[in-house]
């Protein structure tokens, strides 16, 4: 890849971050934050909020490597990309932002069970290498330990299930 779209990914990247952290932290703020020890409704989302604008931040400022790039698997041009067809390109895009629309909307009448497991099946499904038996296996995976960590271990207030 050229560095020119390496620079315009980063950007983008770390743009996107950091305007997704201010609006979380901002959000955030509308809520009780409490202690630690004591977790209002707003400490959860506020922590994740500072941790984008932080990775945001570092993306940003940390100096572009392309010898990290080759080893991570990276290809070295942009012939995999200009292969790629619109539909192909967009299509991770669709499936994170409906993955979070349905999450919120999942979340608010059927709770946090389905909403995870909708969540995390509709954005695997964004990658066109997952199939659909492995995105449901991840899902249930996935559920499995969001409901071990947020509903047991930090005890959040947010129902299991909210049908009817």
């Amino acid at each position: 890849m050229n560095k020119q779209l390496l620079k315009r990914r980063k950007l983008a990247s770390s743009g996107l971050l950091i305007v997704l952290g201010l609006g979380t932290v901002m959000q955030s703020l509308e809520y009780t934050i409490g202690t630690a020890s004591r977790m209002g409704p707003g400490y959860f989302p506020l922590s994740l909020g500072v941790l984008l604008l932080v990775f945001g931040v570092l993306i940003f400022v940390l100096p572009d490597d392309s010898q990290e790039l080759a080893l991570l698997g990276e290809p070295s041009d942009d012939t995999e990309e200009k292969s790629m067809s619109w539909g192909e390109r967009v299509r991770p895009w669709i499936a994170i932002v409906a993955s979070m629309l349905l999450f919120i909307l999942v979340g608010k009448y059927g709770g946090l069970v389905p909403a995870t497991f909708i969540l995390i099946l509709v954005a695997a499904l964004g990658d066109k290498a997952n199939s659909l038996k492995s995105s449901i296996f991840l899902a249930i995976g996935v559920t499995l330990a969001a409901v071990g960590l947020f509903h047991y271990g930090l005890q959040l207030q947010f129902p299991l299930f909210t049908w009817g």
